[in-house]
């Protein structure tokens, strides 16, 4: 799971465009305490691994939040199409792993009332094959 998590993370944070739409450093494992968006978490990680013809694979389901300080869920859909362009751009994860599936399974987006924030939320899908 951290191998994963930190290729994908390392791909935004090097994607120009997404830099270009959040600042420099905006992606994160958890955002630190008082940190004013715009931003990317990781809010989610689950990971299922299942025995297949001698091999393991894993399959594993990340949710991105992505965390605007303005009502405006456009300009949240541009930065989360560009998210999910970065990274179905990965294809190495590190050691003896092999990306196999990437997949988009959802977007939604939220305006938190109390504050005028924008999150949306981009779920995605990788399977992994560990030799």
């Amino acid at each position: 799971m951290k191998q994963l998590q930190t290729a994908l993370v390392s791909a935004l944070k090097a994607d120009s465009e997404l830099t270009a739409s959040i600042g420099t450093n905006r992606v994160f494992d958890s955002p630190g305490k008082g940190l004013r968006p715009p931003y990317i978490v990781v809010g989610r990680h689950d990971c299922q691994r299942q025995l297949a013809q001698d091999l393991f694979i894993s399959s594993h389901v990340l949710d991105w939040h992505i965390w605007l300080d303005k009502p405006h869920r456009c300009e949240g859909f541009d930065i989360a199409a560009r998210l999910w362009t970065a990274l179905e751009a990965v294809t190495i994860v590190g050691g003896n792993m092999k990306l196999i599936q990437t997949a988009h399974t959802r977007t939604e987006s939220t305006i938190v009332p109390s504050n005028g924030w924008t999150r949306v939320l981009v779920q995605t899908q990788f399977r992994i094959e560990n030799n």
